[in-house]
Protein backbone atom coordinates (compact mmCIF):
# COMPACT_ATOMS: atom_id res chain seq x y z
CA UNK A 1 0.00 0.00 0.00
CA UNK A 2 1.08 3.27 0.02
CA UNK A 3 2.82 3.18 3.19
CA UNK A 4 5.31 0.66 2.04
CA UNK A 5 6.47 3.40 -0.40
CA UNK A 6 8.96 5.96 0.66
CA UNK A 7 7.41 9.72 0.64
CA UNK A 8 9.05 11.88 -1.64
CA UNK A 9 8.93 8.52 -4.36
CA UNK A 10 5.43 8.13 -4.11
CA UNK A 11 5.35 12.45 -4.33
CA UNK A 12 7.40 12.40 -7.12
CA UNK A 13 5.21 9.87 -9.16
CA UNK A 14 2.19 11.99 -8.77
CA UNK A 15 4.13 14.82 -9.59
CA UNK A 16 5.13 13.13 -12.75
CA UNK A 17 1.99 12.03 -13.56
CA UNK A 18 0.57 15.48 -13.65
CA UNK A 19 3.73 16.95 -15.35
CA UNK A 20 2.79 14.47 -18.26
CA UNK A 21 -1.27 15.30 -18.09
CA UNK A 22 -0.58 19.06 -18.00
CA UNK A 23 2.01 19.27 -21.01
CA UNK A 24 -0.28 16.87 -23.23
CA UNK A 25 -3.15 19.10 -22.45
CA UNK A 26 -0.82 22.05 -23.56
CA UNK A 27 -0.82 23.91 -20.13
CA UNK A 28 2.25 25.32 -19.76
CA UNK A 29 1.94 27.77 -16.68
CA UNK A 30 -0.33 28.44 -14.45
CA UNK A 31 -3.02 29.02 -13.18
CA UNK A 32 -4.85 25.27 -13.98
CA UNK A 33 -7.93 25.27 -14.98
CA UNK A 34 -9.45 22.00 -13.51
CA UNK A 35 -12.81 22.63 -15.32
CA UNK A 36 -11.24 23.19 -18.60
CA UNK A 37 -8.44 20.36 -18.54
CA UNK A 38 -11.46 17.74 -17.53
CA UNK A 39 -13.85 19.24 -20.76
CA UNK A 40 -11.23 19.91 -22.97
CA UNK A 41 -8.42 17.44 -22.51
CA UNK A 42 -10.57 14.60 -21.06
CA UNK A 43 -13.86 14.54 -22.58
CA UNK A 44 -15.73 14.47 -19.06
CA UNK A 45 -18.59 16.92 -19.20
CA UNK A 46 -19.54 18.96 -16.04
CA UNK A 47 -22.63 19.83 -14.96
CA UNK A 48 -24.52 21.36 -11.81
CA UNK A 49 -26.53 19.19 -9.85
CA UNK A 50 -28.56 21.56 -6.90
CA UNK A 51 -30.20 18.66 -5.26
CA UNK A 52 -26.52 16.60 -4.28
CA UNK A 53 -25.32 16.69 -0.95
CA UNK A 54 -21.46 16.15 -1.48
CA UNK A 55 -19.32 19.22 -3.38
CA UNK A 56 -19.10 16.24 -6.33
CA UNK A 57 -19.79 13.22 -7.88
CA UNK A 58 -18.77 11.43 -10.86
CA UNK A 59 -20.69 8.63 -13.15
CA UNK A 60 -20.41 7.49 -16.64
CA UNK A 61 -23.62 8.42 -18.54
CA UNK A 62 -24.20 8.22 -22.16
CA UNK A 63 -21.02 6.95 -22.49
CA UNK A 64 -19.13 9.71 -21.03
CA UNK A 65 -17.89 10.10 -17.90
CA UNK A 66 -19.77 12.74 -15.95
CA UNK A 67 -19.04 15.36 -13.02
CA UNK A 68 -21.94 16.61 -11.24
CA UNK A 69 -21.30 19.52 -9.04
CA UNK A 70 -23.02 21.54 -6.17
CA UNK A 71 -23.23 25.25 -7.04
CA UNK A 72 -20.50 26.60 -4.42
CA UNK A 73 -19.92 30.06 -3.51
CA UNK A 74 -16.49 30.15 -4.95
CA UNK A 75 -14.68 29.30 -8.18
CA UNK A 76 -11.88 27.73 -6.15
CA UNK A 77 -13.86 25.26 -4.89
CA UNK A 78 -15.22 24.37 -8.02
CA UNK A 79 -12.42 23.61 -9.40
CA UNK A 80 -10.42 22.25 -6.43
CA UNK A 81 -13.71 19.60 -6.82
CA UNK A 82 -13.41 19.32 -10.37
CA UNK A 83 -9.90 18.49 -10.15
CA UNK A 84 -10.49 16.26 -7.24
CA UNK A 85 -12.89 14.00 -9.49
CA UNK A 86 -9.96 13.94 -12.11
CA UNK A 87 -7.79 12.57 -9.61
CA UNK A 88 -10.18 9.66 -8.90
CA UNK A 89 -11.05 9.44 -12.94
CA UNK A 90 -6.90 8.70 -13.36
CA UNK A 91 -6.70 6.58 -9.86
CA UNK A 92 -6.42 3.50 -11.66
CA UNK A 93 -3.48 4.43 -14.03
CA UNK A 94 -2.07 6.40 -10.61
CA UNK A 95 -2.16 3.38 -8.28
CA UNK A 96 -0.61 1.08 -11.22
CA UNK A 97 2.63 4.10 -11.47
CA UNK A 98 2.78 3.66 -7.88
CA UNK A 99 2.84 0.09 -7.89
CA UNK A 100 -0.58 -0.25 -5.86
CA UNK A 101 -3.24 -3.03 -5.98
CA UNK A 102 -6.17 -1.64 -8.05
CA UNK A 103 -8.23 -2.23 -4.78
CA UNK A 104 -6.26 -0.14 -2.55
CA UNK A 105 -8.78 2.71 -0.85
CA UNK A 106 -7.41 3.45 2.18
CA UNK A 107 -5.76 6.87 2.39
CA UNK A 108 -2.03 7.53 2.98
CA UNK A 109 -0.40 9.72 5.54
CA UNK A 110 -4.15 10.49 6.23
CA UNK A 111 -4.81 11.70 2.75
CA UNK A 112 -6.99 10.29 -0.07
CA UNK A 113 -5.06 9.76 -3.50
CA UNK A 114 -7.47 12.14 -4.56
CA UNK A 115 -7.25 14.50 -2.28
CA UNK A 116 -3.33 14.65 -2.94
CA UNK A 117 -3.92 14.56 -6.55
CA UNK A 118 -6.37 17.68 -6.59
CA UNK A 119 -3.63 19.85 -4.19
CA UNK A 120 -0.64 19.14 -6.48
CA UNK A 121 -2.45 19.67 -10.07
CA UNK A 122 -4.02 23.11 -8.56
CA UNK A 123 -0.49 23.65 -7.63
CA UNK A 124 1.83 22.04 -9.21
CA UNK A 125 4.90 21.49 -7.13
CA UNK A 126 7.80 22.36 -9.88
CA UNK A 127 5.58 26.01 -11.02
CA UNK A 128 5.37 26.66 -7.37
CA UNK A 129 8.90 26.32 -5.76
CA UNK A 130 10.39 28.56 -8.49
CA UNK A 131 7.41 31.23 -8.15
CA UNK A 132 7.52 30.75 -4.43
CA UNK A 133 11.31 31.29 -4.28
CA UNK A 134 11.17 34.52 -6.53
CA UNK A 135 8.37 36.39 -4.35
CA UNK A 136 9.68 35.28 -1.28
CA UNK A 137 7.24 32.80 -0.37
CA UNK A 138 4.26 35.91 -0.16
CA UNK A 139 0.96 34.36 -0.26
CA UNK A 140 -1.11 37.29 -1.93
CA UNK A 141 1.58 37.20 -5.30
CA UNK A 142 1.35 33.30 -5.35
CA UNK A 143 -2.54 33.47 -5.14
CA UNK A 144 -2.25 35.68 -8.82
CA UNK A 145 -0.63 33.31 -10.58
CA UNK A 146 -2.20 30.51 -8.52
CA UNK A 147 -6.05 31.63 -9.06
CA UNK A 148 -7.54 28.78 -9.18
CA UNK A 149 -6.42 27.74 -6.11
CA UNK A 150 -7.70 28.57 -2.76
CA UNK A 151 -4.96 30.75 -0.51
CA UNK A 152 -5.31 27.61 1.88
CA UNK A 153 -4.46 25.16 -0.95
CA UNK A 154 -1.78 27.43 -1.63
CA UNK A 155 -0.17 27.55 1.96
CA UNK A 156 -1.13 24.06 3.12
CA UNK A 157 1.51 23.44 -0.44
CA UNK A 158 4.24 25.68 0.74
CA UNK A 159 5.24 22.51 3.35
CA UNK A 160 5.93 20.33 0.58
CA UNK A 161 8.75 22.00 -0.62
CA UNK A 162 12.60 21.55 0.81
CA UNK A 163 12.49 25.12 2.63
CA UNK A 164 11.51 24.66 6.31
CA UNK A 165 7.88 26.14 7.34
CA UNK A 166 5.15 25.87 9.55
CA UNK A 167 1.85 26.93 8.37
CA UNK A 168 -1.11 27.82 10.45
CA UNK A 169 -4.97 28.63 9.40
CA UNK A 170 -7.03 30.94 12.19
CA UNK A 171 -10.43 31.23 11.50
CA UNK A 172 -12.33 33.94 13.35
CA UNK A 173 -9.08 33.95 15.77
CA UNK A 174 -9.36 29.89 16.31
CA UNK A 175 -6.73 27.90 15.14
CA UNK A 176 -8.14 25.53 12.55
CA UNK A 177 -4.67 23.73 10.91
CA UNK A 178 -1.31 23.73 12.19
CA UNK A 179 1.48 22.04 11.10
CA UNK A 180 5.22 22.22 10.20
CA UNK A 181 7.71 20.52 7.83
CA UNK A 182 10.15 20.51 10.27
CA UNK A 183 9.68 21.47 13.86
CA UNK A 184 7.62 20.15 16.57
CA UNK A 185 4.82 22.43 17.21
CA UNK A 186 2.37 23.63 20.19
CA UNK A 187 -1.22 23.77 19.83
CA UNK A 188 -1.13 27.38 20.44
CA UNK A 189 0.98 30.35 18.91
CA UNK A 190 4.29 31.65 19.42
CA UNK A 191 4.59 34.77 20.46
CA UNK A 192 6.22 36.40 17.23
CA UNK A 193 2.74 34.42 15.39
CA UNK A 194 0.62 35.69 17.89
CA UNK A 195 2.03 39.10 17.14
CA UNK A 196 1.51 38.57 13.52
CA UNK A 197 -1.83 37.53 13.31
CA UNK A 198 -2.89 40.49 15.61
CA UNK A 199 -0.85 43.01 13.52
CA UNK A 200 -3.15 41.47 9.94
CA UNK A 201 -6.13 41.46 11.77
CA UNK A 202 -5.97 44.95 12.80
CA UNK A 203 -4.55 46.50 9.47
CA UNK A 204 -6.54 44.02 7.33
CA UNK A 205 -3.08 43.76 5.47
CA UNK A 206 0.42 41.49 4.93
CA UNK A 207 2.76 42.15 7.97
CA UNK A 208 6.01 40.31 8.74
CA UNK A 209 7.01 39.63 12.32
CA UNK A 210 10.77 39.29 13.22
CA UNK A 211 10.94 38.13 17.55
CA UNK A 212 12.55 36.13 19.40
CA UNK A 213 14.53 33.62 16.51
CA UNK A 214 11.28 33.53 14.15
CA UNK A 215 10.52 35.51 10.88
CA UNK A 216 6.34 35.01 10.39
CA UNK A 217 4.66 36.21 7.49
CA UNK A 218 1.02 36.63 7.84
CA UNK A 219 -1.94 37.44 5.25
CA UNK A 220 -5.79 38.74 5.89
CA UNK A 221 -8.41 36.51 3.94
CA UNK A 222 -11.30 38.76 5.43
CA UNK A 223 -14.99 38.70 4.88
CA UNK A 224 -17.58 40.51 5.93
CA UNK A 225 -18.75 37.74 8.14
CA UNK A 226 -15.69 35.68 8.42
CA UNK A 227 -12.09 36.50 9.00
CA UNK A 228 -9.29 34.42 8.28
CA UNK A 229 -5.33 34.41 8.87
CA UNK A 230 -2.70 32.41 7.12
CA UNK A 231 0.34 32.26 8.93
CA UNK A 232 4.08 31.17 7.67
CA UNK A 233 6.12 30.72 10.47
CA UNK A 234 10.26 30.19 9.66
CA UNK A 235 13.11 29.77 12.63
CA UNK A 236 16.30 31.83 11.58
CA UNK A 237 19.54 30.22 11.56
CA UNK A 238 22.23 31.24 14.03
Amino acid sequence: MFDELPRDEALEIVDRAIAELLAAAGVTEPPVDAIRLAQGHLGMVICLDRQQPQRGRAQRAGGKPHIFLRPEPTEERHQWTVAHEIGEHLKSDLLGRLGVPPEATHPWAGESLANLFAHRLLVPTTWLANAARACGFDLIQLKRGFRTASHEVIAWRLLDLPEPCAITIIDNDRITRRRSNAWRLGRQLLPAERDCQQRVRLTGAAETVRRDGWTVQGWPIHQATWQREILRSVRDEE
